[in-house]
């Protein structure tokens, strides 16, 4: 393999988060959630700053890199791109808040895969984007729509039943 190929690869499946066995865009996201965890050790606004850098960084890989790990992977929307998931998982953790940093890594976490998975309208439609967009939109979306979910159920619901 050349090394710009092998590159591509690294960068595309999260330093090799992408190649574990089954799921590979569910070992991402527990990874995102350890590092959202960790990061939030920081003081603020410190953790703010290098969670949204963390974010900013995996989207602008994403859209740069897509192509040429979709040429170097043979697929569309490869299984161990996973770039699009740590996105997601993060952008989760940037909207939403909520009993601490684990509560809220475990409640992204959770919320983020079933919504990603599930792809309800109009996540699917993003899907259909041309280009990397279509990659990595989805996930944004179902990231948007996991906080929003999240603040409903553990703000709306949760709180008040369970003090």
């Amino acid at each position: 393999m050349r090394a710009e190929g092998f590159g591509v690869k690294a960068v595309a499946s999260g330093l090799g988060l992408g190649y574990l066995p089954m799921f590979p865009g569910t070992w991402a996201s527990a990874a995102a959630g350890v590092m959202y965890y960790l990061l939030r050790q920081l003081p603020a606004p410190s953790w703010q700053a290098a969670l949204g850098a963390a974010f900013g960084a995996a989207v602008v890989a994403g859209l740069l890199i897509c192509p040429a790990a979709q040429a170097a992977f043979g697929e569309h929307d490869p299984r161990r791109f996973v770039l699009d998931e740590m996105a997601g998982v993060w952008l989760t953790c940037l909207l939403f808040w909520w009993r601490g940093p684990l509560a809220t890594a475990l409640a992204a976490f959770l919320a983020f895969r079933i919504l990603d998975g599930l792809k309800p309208f109009p996540i699917r439609r993003l899907e259909k984007l041309p280009g990397a967009w279509g990659v990595m939109a989805d996930d944004l979306g179902a990231a948007v729509l996991s906080a929003l979910a999240l603040w409903v159920v553990c703000y709306g619901l949760l709180d008040r039943v369970v003090k």
